[in-house]
Parts: C-alpha cells; structure tokens; sequence
C-alpha cells in the first residue's frame, strides 16, 4: 500500500466524503448507495482507490480510464434522473463529485431496486435507508416547503385572532396602509396563514396558533424542549438524576421563543463587577443574552418543520449551552458568516423579522460571534450533525476540557484559580485582557478587587506567561508566545 496523496491523508470518512475501493479499475455492485445517498442530501465526493480504513493504493492509467468510463455510464443510465457527476483524477485516485439532486427530483433511486429499496440518504458517515419520514420530507421539500402545507381547518377556530389582527395592524402600518379596505380573508391570503381556498398553512399555525392547537395538529414535537445538566455532560459519576430540570414550551413560535428565552436567561448564573467610575455593581449573564437571543431564534426561523421524530432541543451544561435543531444548515459551515441568508422557511422568516425576532440580513451568526467575542468567551461552535444542526455556546465561568489539559503544564507554578482562568482566556483571544476585564472573567465584584487582580495579572508577567503592553488603564495583558508552550 502506498501512503495516501495529500488531498486525504488525515480526512477520515464523513458526510461528504467517502471512500470505495476499487480494483482492477471495477465499480462496486453497492455503488449505487453512495450515489443516491449523496444525490438525496447535500451532495459529496466519492473516492476511489482508498479503503474505508483509509489504505491507498495507486491505480494504473489503464484503470483509472476504465473506472471513469464506468462510473460515467452508471450515473447516466442506472438512476430515477441523470446525474452528472464531476470527474478528476488525482495521485493515482478517481474523485467522483455527486452534486445534490433538484428538491422536486428527490428521492433519486436505483431504477433496478425500485423505491424506497433503492433509495439512500446520507447521514453523517453512512448511507441509510429512505423510510416513509424521509419520503414525506422529500415531498415537502418538492412541494416548497413544510410552511406551505395546507390543513382543511377554519382558521377562526384554530388560530388567536387577536394575534392575528395585532400583525395586521402591525405590518399594515409598516408597509404604508397597502391592506386598507381588504376583507381579513383577502389579507389572511395575500399572508399566506390560508389559501384562496380557505384552507389553513402550517405558517399560519406557526405564527397564531391558540394555545397548544399547533401541536395537537401537527405534532407534538414542533416545540422547544430545555434540559438543564449538573456538569457538563449527561451523566454524573454516582448521581442517578444528571439533570436540574426539564421542561418543554408549547404554542405558536413566538410563544415558545418568548418563554424559552426567558427560561434560559433564568437558568443562567449572573456575574457582577464594580464600576470603575461609579463604583456601583453592574450584574451580567456569563453568556450575553444577545447571543442566546439570536440562536434561539435561528432555530426557530431555520428548523425542518417536516420533521416530527425531533425538536427544538436545548441542553444547558456547566461549562456551554447546546441548540440543536432539526434540519441541517442550508450554508456550508465554514460559509455561515459571509452567505446570503437562506432559509427553508422564508414565510416565516419574514414574519420573525416584522415581529423583530431575526434581522434576516444574514446578521445573525456575525451578531453572536461578535457579542461572544466582545464577551472574552470561547468562540462558538457551529456544526452538522446528522439531520440536525448544532450550535455552542461556551460560558467565560468555565475552562474547556482541551484549555484544561493545556493549562496542566503550569501546575507547578502555584497559579490560582483566576490566574488559570485568565490563562485560558488569553490563549484563546488575540484582544489580551484589563484588570477590569480580569474580574469581570473571575467575578471579583468587591471595590478592592483592582489590586488583587493587578497581583494576579504581574504574577503571569513574571512567570513569562503574559505580556504586559501601555500604562495605567490602558494597560492590557497578552498571551506570551503560545507555540513556546506545549499544547
């Protein structure tokens, strides 16, 4: 076996990548799993010559031809559509690139296995079965969106109609009186909340659903559901209760949002500090509740609503807060601060921007990072995860696992609990850090703290540990030379 070409080496299989083998230049039978797994997601390379477990093992010129001919031909004869892969050969390898099959198309299948047997969606790192959940998903997708769905209900009896008339006003006003003279079912249609058949959407029990109705129509999954942990995983060592509490908000949206929100700023603890110059306590949540606001809103606005196995679920630890939602980001990951908004549910998005929920000007993961930033938090983490998308915010009142392995090899140098943490702080952050910043991190709220912090803050100076750059205040402290430390 040769060692594997720079483009793989240390890239293990994942949601869109995989690897197959492929000797004497053939194809394997199973091909077709990858090809319909990676149509019917987000699309994803195929790549040939590599075994799962990552051994590579060049093949000749004359395979290579004989391996893209076939794959040419499997994709345009073998499947539901025609799928033009993108073709390249590198170090000896055959890179198949399988783009994302159209919404209206999917499921892609294998035309000699028939659908849903020869359907396969990719999740994570495996191809699995397309089931009857994924069958309605797909349709929904096809038929734009789960917000577009329709129930044959009269919209009076199911929806709060004060809430609804409340929008009206609300949007009539800001779009300069255009509904003025229009019955409430013609502003109801042209709302999309009914069809011109009378008919009631989904967004329509989104938005104004009274009470509890829009889980007894639709599921009772399409709520927020927040468990709080004792530390900072699910499990405690000797505890047979792990969590605080769990509880679950039911309601249109903005009712769930409302007091979700509210709950999660509860369940924070609250930091304070003495103000420079005026000596007055200022209290503050160890996470800004601006970023707290803006994710749990975006799982709102950005959440797969045709998916019923799942919810809005938001798990609070002791050292970060995780929001996982169904639905995978439409944005490629490392894109998610710089792309146009997009979302599945654009109806609704409109509505949280007119409530002032979301900006809808693809501001609102720059928001977080900005406030958590601002904040000398951990940044935060944004991910895929399955079906599902993940984000994570870090609490200042806590070391990472990874910080905490790294500050080990310090514990010889008799550094405090604040030092370590400030430690960790400026490891992490390029803005190095103020006295006052110093015990804002550490919740040193008493009028004397100014000095104990400066000790603090010398004592990592004299070690080598910190830098110290300007004078008086404007004095900040910096990591020294990081790389000069193990990691």
């Amino acid at each position: 076996m040769s060692q594997l070409p720079l483009f793989i080496n240390q890239i293990p299989e994942k949601d869109d990548i995989e690897f197959k083998t492929a000797a004497n230049g053939l194809v394997s039978s199973s091909i077709w799993e990858s090809i319909t797994a990676f149509s019917n997601a987000d699309g994803g390379q195929i790549v040939f010559g590599v075994t799962p477990e990552g051994n590579f093992s060049e093949m000749t010129p004359e395979e290579l031809d004989k391996l893209q001919r076939a794959v040419t031909t499997e994709c345009s004869e073998a499947y539901s559509y025609k799928i033009y892969p993108q073709i390249n050969v590198n170090s000896g390898t055959v890179v198949v690139y399988i783009p994302a099959a159209p919404a209206v198309l999917r499921p892609i299948f294998h035309k000699k296995q028939g659908c849903p047997k020869g359907a396969r969606v990719r999740v994570g790192s495996s191809n699995i079965q397309v089931d009857d959940e994924w069958l309605r998903r797909f349709a929904v997708a096809a038929s734009g969106g789960a917000e577009t769905l329709t129930y044959d209900l009269d919209f009076r009896q199911v929806l709060d109609m004060n809430l609804v008339r409340n929008y009206i006003e609300r949007v009539d006003k800001a779009r300069g009186g255009v509904y003025g003279g229009l019955s409430i079912e013609e502003i109801l249609i042209k709302l999309r909340v009914i069809t011109v058949g009378n008919k009631l959407t989904m967004f329509g029990l989104l938005a104004f659903s009274s009470l509890a109705i829009l889980q007894e129509i639709v599921s009772p999954t399409v709520n927020i559901a927040i468990t709080q942990y004792r530390g900072p995983s699910k499990s405690v060592s000797g505890s047979d209760d792990p969590f605080i509490s769990n509880k679950e908000f039911y309601g249109s949206v903005t009712k769930q949002f409302d007091e979700a929100y509210k709950y999660l700023l509860n369940s924070l603890p609250i930091k304070g500090t003495i103000d420079d110059q005026e000596g007055k306590r200022r209290d503050y949540y160890i996470i800004p509740d601006k970023a707290i606001r803006e994710v749990l809103a975006n799982a709102l606005a950005h959440r797969d609503y045709s998916v019923h196995s799942s919810r809005v679920q938001i798990d609070i630890y002791s050292d970060r807060i995780e929001f996982i939602n169904p639905g995978r980001s439409l944005v490629p990951i490392d894109k998610l601060d710089e792309t146009p908004s997009m979302s599945r549910n654009p109806i609704l998005m409109s509505f949280l921007k007119d409530m002032g929920y979301t900006e809808q000007r693809a501001r609102g993961i720059k928001t977080i990072k900005e406030s958590i930033k601002s904040a000398g938090l951990l940044e935060p983490e944004f991910k895929n995860l399955n079906s599902s998308f993940v984000a994570v915010l870090y609490s200042s009142a806590f070391i990472s696992n990874n910080d905490q392995k790294w500050l080990n090899q310090f514990s010889r140098l008799g550094l405090n609990e604040r030092q370590l943490t400030t430690l960790a702080h400026l490891k992490n952050s390029s803005q190095g850090i103020n006295n006052k910043e110093h015990r804002e991190l550490n919740g040193m709220n008493q009028v004397a703290d100014d000095k104990k912090a400066n000790r603090d803050l010398r004592k990592l100076v004299d070690l080598g540990l910190a830098l110290r750059a300007g004078s008086d205040r404007k004095t900040r402290y910096y990591i020294n030379n990081p790389t000069d430390f193990n990691s």
